[in-house]
C-alpha cells in the first residue's frame, strides 16, 4: 500500500477547488490500486472520489473492492448511476454485488438497469452463491457447426466477446445443448472454408450448474482451461467459469480452511449469530470434556494426591499434547488429500502412531534422566516420563482418530477442527497425567 498517495488524496478531497486536478491523477492510477486507497478512506471520502470517476472505471474499481466496501459505495451512490454501472460490469459480478445488499435496495437497483442486463444478473442470483451457477458469468460465444471459419472470424470482428470470455467459442445445437467447443488458436490456424464442425472439440470438459465451486476449480486446474462450461440438467449450456472467478474461490477455500483452524472465527459482522452459535457449541464441548476430567482426578478419589512438584510440569504435558495432535492430524488429512487407498490410510495412520511412540518413549527417558540430576526431583522423573509418554500416545490415538471421523461423516478430512481437537486432546491429556501421577 503506498500511504503516501493515500495521504495525498485525502488533502486533495479536504482542499476546495482540487477536484479537477485529483480526477486527472485517479485515471492515471489501475482499478486494482485505486480500490485498495479507496478501502482506506472513511465512507464519506469514498463517496466523493467515487463521484470524481467516469462510469468505466467506476465500474472496474467497483469489481476490484471487497465486499464490504463496494456494498456501501453502491448504496451511497445515486440509484441512476448505481444502475448505470451495474449494467456495465460483468453479469456474474454484478450478481455478486447485488447479493451483498439488502433485499429492497437490489432490487430498485435491478429496476433501474437494462431489461436485458437486469434479467441475465436475477438468473445468476437464482443460484448460491457457492456454486458453479453462483460463479458463472451469462456473457460467452456461441457458434453453429455448420458455420464455416471464415464466417465465425467474420462474425466475431463485427462483435467481438467479452475479453473475459473470448478465450473459447462454444459449439450448441438448436436447443442450446453443449456439442463442442473451439479455441481461438484452433480457430485461427484452421483453412478459411473448413466448417466449426470438423474442427471443434467434441469431448468437452463441463460442469453442472448446481455442483459446487470448488469442483468447478478442480476442474480448471486439472484440464489446464482458461474458462470452462456451465450446463443445466439437460446439458443445455447457460454459462461460463472464468479463471479469474476460479482464483476467487481458490482464495475463498484457502481461508476457509484457515479459519477452519479456529470454528466460528469469521469476522463478518452480518454473520455474528451463525459465528456466536459456532464458538458456543465448541466452547460448551470444551467445558463437559474438562468437567468429566476434572471428575477423573477430583480431589474426592481415593488415593489420589498430586504431589507439588508434578503441578509445575503440567505446561509441558499441554504442549505436548498440542503438539502432537496438531501434527499428526496434518499427516492423517495428507493422506486423505492424496487420496490413497484404504489399505494405504491405515498404513499412514499406524505410522503416525508408531513415530509418535518413538518420539515420546525417547522424550520420557530424557525426562526421567534430566530430572535424576535436577534438583533431586529423581523419585518424580521416572514418574513422569512415564504420563509424558501416555499423554503424547493419546494425543496421537485423538489426532488419527479426528480426521477418519470426519471423513465417515462425509467432511473434509483436512478441514477437521485443529483448535477443538487440540483442546479435547489437552484435557483429555492432563486429566491422564494427573491421574497417573497421583496414583
Amino acid at each position: 500500500m503506498d500511504y503516501s498517495l493515500l495521504n495525498e488524496i485525502r488533502e486533495a478531497l479536504a482542499a476546495e477547488g482540487a477536484a479537477g486536478v485529483l480526477a486527472e491523477r485517479l485515471q492515471a492510477l489501475r482499478a486494482a490500486d485505486l480500490a485498495d486507497v479507496m478501502e482506506r478512506l472513511n465512507q464519506e471520502e469514498r463517496r466523493s472520489l467515487f463521484l470524481l470517476l467516469p462510469d468505466e472505471e467506476a465500474g472496474a474499481v467497483l469489481q476490484e473492492l471487497d465486499e464490504a466496501a463496494a456494498a456501501e459505495v453502491l448504496e451511497n451512490l445515486p440509484a441512476e448511476r448505481a444502475s448505470r454501472l451495474l449494467g456495465g460490469i460483468p453479469s456474474d459480478d454484478a450478481a455478486d454485488l447485488l447479493q451483498d445488499l439488502p433485499d429492497q435496495a437490489a432490487d430498485a437497483l435491478l429496476a433501474g438497469m437494462a431489461r436485458d442486463d437486469a434479467r441475465a444478473v436475477r438468473q445468476l442470483m437464482e443460484y448460491p452463491e457457492t456454486t458453479a451457477g453462483g460463479r458463472m458469468t451469462t456473457e460467452f460465444a456461441t457458434v453453429s457447426e455448420d458455420a464455416t471459419v471464415a464466417q465465425v472470424i467474420a462474425g466475431l470482428r463485427d462483435q467481438p466477446p467479452a475479453a473475459e470470455t473470448g478465450y473459447y467459442l462454444y459449439v450448441c445445437d438448436s436447443l442450446e445443448r453443449l456439442k463442442g467447443v473451439v479455441s481461438l488458436r484452433d480457430l485461427i490456424v484452421a483453412a478459411p472454408e473448413a466448417r466449426i464442425g470438423e474442427i471443434m472439440a467434441r469431448e468437452v470438459v463441463s460442469v453442472p450448474a448446481d455442483a459446487d465451486q470448488e469442483e468447478a476449480a478442480d476442474l480448471v486446474a486439472r484440464y489446464d482451461l482458461l474458462a470452462l462450461p456451465v450446463v443445466d440438467a439437460d446439458q443445455r449450456l447457460v454459462g461460463v467459469i472464468t479463471v479469474d472467478d476460479v482464483l476467487e474461490v481458490l482464495e475463498e477455500e484457502a481461508t476457509e480452511d484457515i479459519l477452519g483452524l479456529a470454528p466460528g472465527s469469521e469476522p463478518s459482522p452480518a454473520r455474528l449469530a451463525p459465528s456466536l452459535r459456532a464458538r458456543l457449541s465448541r466452547a460448551a464441548a470444551v467445558l463437559l470434556a474438562g468437567l468429566a476430567a476434572a471428575g477423573l482426578v477430583s480431589p474426592g478419589q481415593p488415593g489420589l494426591s498430586v504431589r507439588a512438584p508434578f503441578l509445575l510440569f503440567l505446561p509441558l504435558v499441554l504442549a505436548v499434547s498440542e503438539v502432537v495432535t496438531a501434527q499428526v492430524m496434518a499427516g492423517v488429512a495428507g493422506a486423505f488429500r492424496r487420496e490413497l487407498p484404504a489399505a494405504a490410510l491405515a498404513r499412514a495412520a499406524g505410522r503416525e502412531l508408531v513415530v509418535t511412540g518413538m518420539l515420546a518413549g525417547g522424550a520420557g527417558l530424557a525426562v526421567a534422566a534430566l530430572l535424576g540430576r535436577w534438583h533431586g526431583l529423581g523419585a518424580v522423573g521416572a514418574d513422569l516420563g512415564a504420563a509424558v509418554f501416555l499423554v503424547a500416545l493419546i494425543a496421537a490415538v485423538i489426532g488419527v482418530a479426528a480426521p477418519i471421523l470426519s471423513h465417515l461423516l462425509r467432511h473434509d478430512p483436512s478441514a477437521a477442527p485443529v483448535s477443538l481437537v487440540a483442546a479435547l486432546s489437552a484435557v483429555v491429556g492432563v486429566a491422564t497425567y494427573l491421574w497417573v501421577v497421583g496414583r
